[in-house]
């Protein structure tokens, strides 16, 4: 998004430098345990380019952060002839990153972690379930997007979702 103007331009940088590394974990040392985890490295930087007339040579890409890593685990607690009761926290952590090529340093969004997860019931045929969950626990603020308006005096943010919670209830037919 052009600051100037606020209109979408499509802009190809010439040169950048892209090394990056993904891994994913599923361990399940018991039919009632499962362990989750993925770490994601990245590292980025534009060799050569011009967004808006500003020389970007040097800087991140946008919206690439350095490092993420999430965890979960699936814990079936109870089972009995009324069905099977599971817990499954999961966490999510993105270090900082730029959201737009200039880096402009009020657009960075600062790294954080998430939290959330949810606790299940299953009856014994699969038929009923019922789950309560939350997501975001510790009601952590974090901006999904930003963009540069300056032209017209202001910064356009899109905010993460708040503390969320609920429950959901299944009948399979």
């Amino acid at each position: 998004v052009n600051p100037a103007d606020a209109s979408q331009q499509l802009l190809n940088i010439p040169k950048s430098r892209l090394y990056g590394a993904e891994a994913e974990l599923t361990v399940r040392p018991s039919d009632a345990f499962t362990l989750h985890a993925g770490l994601g490295l990245l590292s980025t930087k534009i060799k050569t380019g011009i967004v808006s007339g500003v020389n970007v040579s040097g800087n991140r890409l946008s919206n690439a952060p350095s490092l993420t890593f999430n965890a979960s685990f699936d814990w079936t607690v109870l089972e009995t002839g009324f069905g099977a009761f599971s817990v499954h926290p999961e966490m999510a952590y993105q270090s900082s990153q730029f959201f737009e090529n200039i880096n402009v340093p009020r657009l960075r969004q600062e790294s954080y972690a998430l939290f959330g997860g949810h606790v299940d019931w299953n009856s014994s045929d699969g038929r009923y379930s019922l789950s309560a969950w939350a997501r975001n626990l510790g009601n952590k603020f974090y901006f999904t997007s930003r963009i540069d308006l300056t032209g017209f005096g202001l910064d356009y943010n899109h905010i993460g979702n708040p503390r969320m919670y609920g429950v959901t209830a299944g009948v399979k037919f």
